[in-house]
């Protein structure tokens, strides 16, 4: 929207196709501006249109994710997957860090590394700016291990750096590190909000976002998180919790991306953008598994095997789908047979675009009465005149607007006329 007083809705940017794998994208990220991706199998570089393997098993597991890091000056790869030993790598050789505890989540704060299991309360950290270092016991740059227990145990479920903190999500809870070394460490809970899927947690500029058992949150590091995603709360409460851990997020700085696996789907099955401005909600047309922010370029993974680039006036040579729904609208006491609701559409429809626009009677219906369709616009902007009679036995009404390709919606004026006086 470019105006809250006359907001123009534009239809977003399309993707275009930059690299095809195989199988269930669950990370994409760049190393020493190498693409690497990892799926269901193993790790895997990109070197010109030729995909090596880095790490890799006999079998496939779509629970395998991958989490890595880059640790001080960002010249060694770390990563990991929930049951493979911490791994060091340098752009060709790989070798074990023997001394790492097993773990399912890291993070790297105030140059050393931190790790946390789903088996245990233990977050554990490495020696001040030696990432492979995790047994010397010197109280101001040696290693340690810190025990964070809530009443009921749970483990965790994810691991971040935030807010010049290390936060620990648990499924209920979230908890801070404070202090420097094992003289000062202390960690707190400072709320009760958790964590359901350590990729889904998506840190900007301002605030840090994650997936709670029951909806989106959004944290400052100050005030208390607030849920944000009300508007979706269908779709959060069909989240199916067996396979919620697959959920994942990812910004580009204007928009927040959060996909969700739901019903009795086991893969990720929808994706959302949520306005950082506007705090307003979108269903997009395409699923994302993985994001990654390169500068200010999104990418995303998808469950087929391919590394999207967000941006382009296609979805991938096809022309972008896209729909509006508006509030219901009523006329107060007036029925149906009494008013006659005129709408007028100010649009851009470029050329080889279409825009429908129909309407479903009453607050929730969803039976919708197409009343209106072009094919082609001018690519200028033109005011359509839409005469909308709605014949149901409900005085409120609801209209969409959708198409493809792109187009400009800068007014929906409604004219409502009565009938018989």
């Amino acid at each position: 929207m470019d105006s809250s007083l006359y907001p123009t809705l534009q239809v977003r940017d399309g993707f275009t196709e930059i690299s095809r794998h195989t199988g269930y994208l669950n990370r994409i990220f760049k190393f020493k501006d190498y693409w690497y991706c990892g799926n269901e199998k193993g790790l895997y570089k990109l070197s010109g249109t030729t995909w090596s393997v880095v790490y890799e098993y006999a079998d496939t597991n779509s629970s395998r994710l991958w989490e890595y890091a880059m640790f001080f000056d960002g010249s060694k790869l770390y990563f990991l997957d929930g049951s493979l030993q911490l791994r060091q790598y340098d752009g060709s050789s790989l070798s074990v860090v023997s001394g790492a505890p097993g773990s399912a989540f890291i993070t790297s704060h105030a140059n050393r590394f931190y790790l946390a299991n789903k088996n245990d309360n233990l977050l554990s950290f490495s020696g001040l700016r030696d990432a492979n270092d995790w047994s010397s016991t010197d109280k101001y740059v040696g290693t340690g291990k810190i025990t964070v227990e809530t009443q009921d145990g749970e483990k965790p479920s994810g691991l971040t750096a935030f807010s010049n903190h290390v936060i620990l999500f648990k499924k209920y809870t979230m908890h801070k590190l404070f202090g420097e070394d094992s003289t000062n460490f202390n960690m707190t809970q400072p709320y009760g909000v958790g964590c359901i899927s350590d990729r889904t947690i998506c840190p900007t500029r301002d605030s840090l976002y994650w997936l709670g058992p029951d909806g989106f949150y959004d944290y400052m590091g100050g005030a208390a998180p607030t849920k944000i995603s009300e508007p979706i709360k269908p779709y959060i409460n069909k989240i199916n919790m067996s396979y919620a851990h697959l959920c994942c997020a990812g910004t580009d700085g204007r928009f927040v991306y959060l996909t969700l696996v739901t019903d009795t789907n086991t893969l990720p099955n929808v994706t959302f953008k949520y306005d950082l401005q506007r705090q307003a909600w979108w269903l997009v047309d395409f699923v994302a598994t993985s994001f990654f922010l390169d500068g200010q370029t999104l990418y995303f993974g998808t469950n087929d095997g391919r590394i999207m680039k967000m941006g382009g006036t296609t979805d991938n040579g096809a022309q972008p789908k896209w729909f509006i729904e508006t509030k219901p609208f009523s006329e107060d006491d007036e029925t149906v047979r009494k008013a006659i609701n005129r709408l007028f559409i100010v649009a851009d429809i470029e050329p080889g675009s279409t825009l429908n626009v129909a309407y479903a009677g009453g607050t929730e219906g969803g039976v919708w009465n197409q009343v209106y369709t072009t094919s082609n616009g001018t690519g200028a902007i033109q005011s359509i005149r839409i005469p909308v009679i709605v014949r149901t036995p409900e005085t409120w009404y609801r209209l969409k607007l959708s198409g493809t390709g792109k187009a400009k919606i800068h007014r929906i004026i409604r004219e409502v006329s009565k009938r018989n006086g």
